[in-house]
């Protein structure tokens, strides 16, 4: 069900102010930035309305607020926007898939971490073949997000990177051949719980099925994460 469209463009506001800043959003900047043609008192009573509806919640430390999980699962249903890979970031890994018909080993030398470093999350790709085989790149990276300041959320993260190999065909059997977004207890491991993450399965055609896996704080770009999985899926289906 959707919101009412001024709510809805309030939350638009919020959720991408906070995955872009990691600050929580308070009416006052909503009102000076978001060119929403409303009264501060308009605002507060639909941050308000957004509040009691789950979508919201306030931070102890700070009179601004941060979208729940329910928020970030409406943001990925109703409100990110198409779009297409940057240039470079197409050129890149169409020329990894092409190098991959001729050197299967390079989509596990290389293809991981690529993706690491495009979407700066912890990234694993796993083959289910004959030979099970898995690899994994960007942990310094996503530490580097503010919430691993938490240093209880910092170790329930590296729990789940030092299990990864019992949580790749827990993704392998819930994921698709298109991205998909699991969001906090939707995540197929309760190691992923107070996480995000970005799941695509696809066959490389030799060794059989494989899942790749993007995960990091609930804060992270859906948007990006996911235009570049689906361009990802897209040229697989391809070769």
């Amino acid at each position: 069900m959707r919101l009412a469209n001024r709510e809805e463009e309030i939350l638009n506001f919020i959720i991408r102010d906070y995955i872009r800043s990691a600050f929580p959003v308070s009416s006052s900047r909503i009102f000076d930035e978001a060119d929403l043609e409303v009264s501060p008192a308009t605002i507060r009573n639909s941050m308000s309305e957004l509040d009691e509806a789950g979508y919201l919640t306030k931070p102890h430390t700070s009179a601004g607020r941060v979208p729940t999980d329910k928020a970030y699962r409406y943001f990925v249903d109703f409100l990110m926007e198409k779009m297409e890979p940057e240039k470079k970031v197409e050129e890149l890994f169409d020329g990894l898939l092409k190098k991959m018909e001729k050197r299967h080993e390079l989509l596990f030398e290389n293809f991981g971490r690529m993706l690491s470093e495009e979407l700066g999350l912890f990234s694993m790709v796993a083959s289910f073949g004959s030979n099970k085989r898995i690899s994994a790149f960007g942990y310094e990276e996503v530490m580097k997000e503010p919430e691993f300041e938490d240093r209880n959320l910092a170790l329930e993260f590296a729990r789940l990177v030092d299990h990864i190999d019992l949580a790749a065909p827990e993704y392998l059997e819930q994921s698709s051949e298109e991205p998909n977004v699991f969001i906090g207890e939707e995540n197929p491991v309760k190691s992923a719980n107070s996480f995000s993450s970005i799941s695509m399965r696809f066959s490389d055609g030799k060794s059989g099925k494989c899942v790749m896996v993007s995960f990091g704080p609930k804060r992270m770009n859906y948007e990006r994460a996911s235009y570049i999985m689906d361009f990802l899926s897209k040229d697989f289906n391809d070769i």
